[in-house]
């Protein structure tokens, strides 16, 4: 199969992409490094011709300057996207694969309605770089609707690498400053996202999907439940009963699981052995 990569050169797709190549596929690069601009519609519409399914994984990282990025990151995110989806429509692709975000879901923005967070949890995120995502989604859902092209729209939360374990290691396990919510202890290995890519390409089609990536465990030594007794006391749990002593994680990632066979291999106990092994 022949696949557009969107952001080849960014963080996932320097992963997505050798993932797809050695899963058998050929790549075909776009990426603003090599002049490539998701928002110019007619270029994408020139590199999606011949392909048979784009991943689109450029488009402006979240930042902590959010709003400063907002002038850019709501017109690239959601332009661009847009452009992708009308680019698979002009040319007969059948698949796009959309990197979108667990903070499409307004996580980290205030508590979750319940635990653990799952695929049909509200959306409503109100920050730029989130409400992009949010956004995004819903574009995708309207554009299979109206045309039947099938689109997965991949929602990884934190996405770690060897050069972001350190300081996700290094800090507190609750929130430094009172207020502050707490990141949930949610964290992804960079490349269990990009099998999940190469999964989202080659599964059966499921016409509209929004998928959650989330490791199975917390980024903590403490248990899960003792943590969430802590920081979410009033937040309903829905899920199976945690075990004592479970460092279970609290998204449920069950719908990419059965869509696309996906289970992350990487556990926060590897993270030492990634960050040696990228050093030497």
């Amino acid at each position: 199969m022949v696949v557009l990569l969107t952001g080849s050169r960014g963080r996932l797709g320097r992963r997505i992409g050798p993932a797809l190549e050695a899963a058998g596929h050929e790549v075909v690069p776009f990426d603003l490094a090599h002049g490539d601009d998701v928002t110019d519609a007619a270029a994408v519409a020139a590199a999606a011709r011949g392909v048979d399914a784009i991943v689109n994984a450029a488009g402006i990282p979240d930042d902590d300057a959010d709003w400063e990025l907002a002038p850019v990151t709501m017109p690239v995110n959601l332009l661009g996207t847009w452009n992708v989806l009308l680019a698979a429509r002009a040319h007969g692709v059948g698949r796009v694969v959309h990197l979108s975000s667990g903070k499409a879901l307004g996580m980290l923005e205030r508590d979750p309605d319940q635990l653990p967070v799952d695929d049909r949890h509200r959306g409503l995120p109100s920050l730029p770089y989130a409400l992009s995502k949010w956004l995004a989604e819903e574009m995708c859902e309207a554009f299979t609707r109206e045309t039947g092209v099938s689109t997965i729209c991949l929602r990884p939360v934190l996405v770690l690498d060897s050069t972001r374990y350190p300081a996700l290691a290094a800090g507190p396990e609750l929130p430094p400053v009172p207020g502050m919510r707490w990141h949930l202890g949610v964290w992804v290995d960079v490349d269990d996202v990009a099998r999940a890519a190469v999964a989202a390409v080659d599964c059966p089609d499921p016409g509209h999907a929004r998928l959650l990536l989330c490791a199975d465990e917390i980024a903590a030594e403490r248990p899960t439940a003792e943590l969430v007794a802590e920081h979410l006391p009033d937040v309903p749990w829905v899920g199976p009963p945690l075990e004592p002593g479970s460092r279970r994680a609290l998204v449920d990632c069950t719908p990419a699981r059965e869509l696309l066979g996906w289970e992350p291999r990487v556990r926060w106990a590897d993270r030492a052995r990634l960050v040696a092994e990228a050093a030497r």
